[in-house]
């Protein structure tokens, strides 16, 4: 009888222990992963910025392309590498309509973080949606450093701010022999926070440089008629060019400067002849004219050519600036998500903030503010035989400076 009693005591004993163990592995087991990491994006595909927009798309898909190809992310959380899963919705260059667009992506589609748009007028309510519901976001083609003097904590971004291009212009300028080099500087203002802040910093900094303000003119956001400002700009004999207006706006500006017989030696068209719609809409006429896009196929870094390579193949044609710098983006992001083991939005945000990798800008790290540290390279292109060339910095060129820009005429 106590045999009995023992081993039926010994069976009970065994039973508790292996419910206990398959308690204590059920809790311990990694949580079920979600079949992507959804990533919310809200950019134009219609309207004035669409070309940009096109570009920033095009950036994104190719980065996560490469990504997907090896699995995915590797989220230590759920033990395994979980693809990446990218949600567009249209803005259509209406800044009163992204953050609706935004909303539902955060609330109907459940994703997990942001890329941001194109254009800081556009990625500006965005923002504050990201905040607002605390989500990392990583945006390119912003360059408002005042937007980044608000106290956010989840937004960052790896693209040139005002000053930044501020700066790269007056030292290409100033690589210009002297007796050679523009001295009077038009700077056409467009009335967006872009636009104010540059035109702040290209008057400090110019003056510290020895340059003059020649003329300060003001146009919209839908400004289509530019002969005031040109005539101002001829009348008070600048020979150079700073604004930075819609890639519409460009291209309209460019053909009035050439009616109107108004070629200062040198044009510096941010923003808009950012696009391959430039010299496709221009020819010729869009020659000499520079810009500075955040990034260039041409540049002599680690995945460059894999990114040339797969864009082309994808696309056809080699990668605008734009698509470049959103490229970084989402290393950043997938860079970030790997180093938290988790899509905690927090944990995520606190990666991002502590980035320190190889981009396919340079190295890549964050102010506390959320902007990039400026050691990556700060880039020139400029349009020549319809071609878009790096001409800055010197050691990574593709092509010297054309310069000066010649006479309509004698094109």
């Amino acid at each position: 009888m106590k045999k009995r009693v023992s081993a039926g005591l010994i069976v009970a004993a065994l039973l508790v222990g292996l419910v206990i163990a398959g308690a204590w592995h059920t809790s311990h087991a990694a949580p079920a992963a979600p079949q992507t990491i959804k990533v919310g994006v809200v950019l134009p595909v219609t309207g004035n910025m669409a070309a940009g927009g096109k570009w920033v798309k095009q950036g994104y898909e190719v980065a996560v392309k490469h990504i997907n190809a090896a699995g995915g992310v590797p989220v230590k959380e759920f033990g395994k590498k979980i693809p990446l899963e990218l949600l567009f919705l249209d803005d259509e260059s209406n800044p009163a309509k992204t953050a609706g667009r935004m909303e539902k992506l955060y609330s109907i589609d459940k994703i997990d973080f942001f890329l941001g748009g194109f254009a800081a007028h556009l990625l500006i309510p965005q923002l504050a949606i990201a905040e607002k519901y605390k989500v990392p976001i990583v945006v390119t083609t912003i360059g408002s450093t005042a937007e980044f003097e608000k106290g956010y904590k989840y937004t960052f971004s790896p693209f040139m701010a005002e000053q930044d291009q501020v700066i790269t212009f007056l030292d290409v300028l100033d690589s210009i022999p002297k007796e050679q080099r523009p001295s009077k500087i038009a700077f056409f203002e467009i009335q967006e926070e872009w636009g104010v802040a540059t035109g702040k910093y290209l008057r400090e900094f110019g003056a510290k440089r020895g340059y003059t303000i020649a003329t300060y003119e003001k146009y919209s956001m839908a400004a289509t008629d530019f002969s005031s400002l040109i005539v101002s700009a001829k009348g008070a004999g600048a020979d150079a060019l700073y604004t930075n207006p819609s890639p519409p706006q460009g291209i309209a500006l460019v053909k009035q400067m050439k009616e109107l017989d108004w070629a200062p030696k040198f044009a510096y068209i941010m923003r808009a002849a950012d696009v391959a719609m430039w010299t496709k809409n221009l020819g010729k006429d869009g020659d000499y004219v520079a810009h500075s896009g955040g990034w260039d196929y041409h540049l002599k870094l680690p995945g460059v050519p894999k990114f040339n390579d797969d864009y082309r193949a994808a696309y056809g044609g080699f990668p605008e600036p734009p698509a470049g710098s959103a490229y970084v983006c989402v290393q950043v992001l997938a860079d970030a998500v790997e180093r938290a083991g988790t899509l905690n939005k927090d944990k995520v945000r606190d990666a991002i903030a502590a980035t320190n990798m190889q981009t396919i800008m340079g190295p890549m790290k964050f102010k506390p503010t959320g902007r990039g540290e400026g050691k990556y390279i700060q880039t020139m292109t400029q349009w020549q035989n319809g071609k878009d060339e790096l001409v800055w910095p010197k050691d990574q060129a593709s092509a010297p400076l054309a310069y000066p820009m010649p006479p309509w005429n004698k094109r």
